[in-house]
């Protein structure tokens, strides 16, 4: 069971106006006022047991305090603030489990702005009025998110299109929210020095985020993920129209199917679930493995399947390069835990840029062996399990002696998204027979 927020940190649920949520002093104080009251959860009762000579108690309702309360401030605040807790959900590796559970809740707790302000960015960006590009623009959003909300609409040609529309005055607000955060870890870290130092990670995910500004840098993903499979692997990536769109706005292709997890569904249009599941699987290890560059964001929403059995996968905002030969170093690992071939292993989470600061590498084989517990036969069956990447990152967190690399967490979170919409579907998501290196 999750606890509750306190009642003084709740999201009231009429909101605050845009104009107050966009004022730089009341954004700045808000994070403030956070850190301070998480600091203070923290470390008053520490101090008290300390003082009395008391044992620690679990830290799990805690964690679930700091976490409401961060959740509650994301959602008042609005922005990049949602975007900086949704990177916080995916880093298993570092945060409690408590925290990514509750921090998770802003992938879909994410309200649609008003249309008024959604044309006047789209008629900015585009130069033009509305009705001069679009013959029909539907007021209602298909898709509300941190950044940006989606509208259908169709051109002057006839063509129906997707509008992914970026909310008005986010740059300022991202310079001033990342800027809070900062600070605020800054001067935690140094009252309070961590074990894992959390600032560089943060920068690391704030940059991102100041990236995902880009649309531009949006559309050349899509791009790429198209051109690698370019001679008709069955992958529908949706089209970019680029003379309708900017960096705040980007008009692509509409494409419509079966959401991915609706089991009846792909049944009624004689589809074979387990055909989609290994469709799935193997569009992604194209990517990860032999292009190096992949979709980071394989939740239901963003995967349809067409009556054809054709995959469609859409949102490329995360997206990833990999360092060169990182998919040869993730398939070492793989086999290497299905082999139990330990010195492989040793090796192999070295090549992946895995680093403990008294360079011991025998802790690699605990983290291994740990994720491994969780098969019925104590070895790596192929398949990356919410439990099994769970038991990894447990594994990691208490080891903060341990540097992991991002990438092997995006893979990770990727892997297990995968492996939880195989079993909606009711089948596994093999990795190595998705590759044909099982035995």
């Amino acid at each position: 069971m999750v606890a509750a927020a306190p009642h003084w940190i709740r999201t009231p649920a009429s909101g605050l106006r845009l104009g107050v949520q966009q004022n730089r002093l009341w954004r700045t104080w808000r994070v403030a006022r956070t850190g301070i009251y998480i600091w203070a959860i923290y470390k008053f009762p520490s101090w008290t047991r300390r003082l009395l000579g008391r044992p620690t108690p679990s830290l799990r309702p805690t964690h679930e305090r700091a976490a409401h309360a961060v959740l509650a401030c994301a959602l008042e605040m609005q922005g990049p603030i949602i975007k900086v807790c949704q990177g916080i959900a995916t880093r298993s590796d570092v945060f409690p489990r408590a925290v990514v559970e509750i921090l998770k809740q802003c992938h879909d707790a994410v309200p649609a702005r008003e249309y008024s302000a959604v044309k006047a960015v789209v008629e900015q960006e585009l130069g033009k009025p509305l009705d001069a590009v679009f013959s029909d623009f539907d007021t209602r959003p298909l898709a509300s998110a941190s950044l940006a909300q989606v509208h259908r609409a169709r051109l002057h040609d006839g063509r129906e299109v997707a509008v992914k529309v970026q909310y008005p005055g986010l740059e300022a607000l991202v310079k001033t929210d990342l800027r809070s955060v900062r600070i605020a870890c800054r001067v935690y870290e140094f009252f309070d020095p961590q074990p894992i130092a959390l600032l560089p990670l943060l920068t690391e995910i704030t940059d991102h985020t100041a990236m995902e500004l880009d649309f531009r840098r949006e559309a050349d993903s899509a791009d790429h993920v198209r051109e690698i499979f370019s001679e008709g692997e069955g992958v529908i990536v949706p089209e970019v129209y680029r003379e309708w769109s900017t960096g705040r706005v980007l008009t692509m292709e509409l494409v419509e199917g079966i959401k991915i997890t609706e089991l009846e569904a792909l049944e009624a249009a004689g589809l074979d679930p387990g055909q989609v599941v290994q469709d799935l699987m193997q569009i992604f290890v194209r990517m990860i493995f032999a292009a190096g560059f992949f979709q980071a964001d394989p939740h239901p929403g963003n995967l349809m399947v067409r009556p054809s059995g054709d995959i469609i996968v859409i949102d490329y905002g995360l997206s990833k390069h990999l360092p060169r030969g990182f998919g040869m170093g993730l398939f070492e690992l793989l086999f290497s835990m299905m082999t139990m071939n330990e010195s492989a292993m040793v090796r192999a989470f070295t090549e992946l840029g895995f680093r403990t600061e008294d360079g011991d590498t025998d802790v690699f084989l605990l983290i291994a062996r740990r994720m491994m517990r969780r098969s019925d036969t104590g070895r790596f069956e192929g398949e990356f399990t919410e439990e099994m990447t769970g038991e990894l990152f447990d594994a990691i967190r208490e080891n903060p002696l341990v540097d992991v690399p991002t990438d092997f967490v995006l893979v990770g979170r990727v892997f297990s998204f995968l492996s939880g919409i195989a079993h909606t579907l009711g089948h596994e998501a093999n990795v190595l027979e998705a590759m044909g290196a099982r035995t």
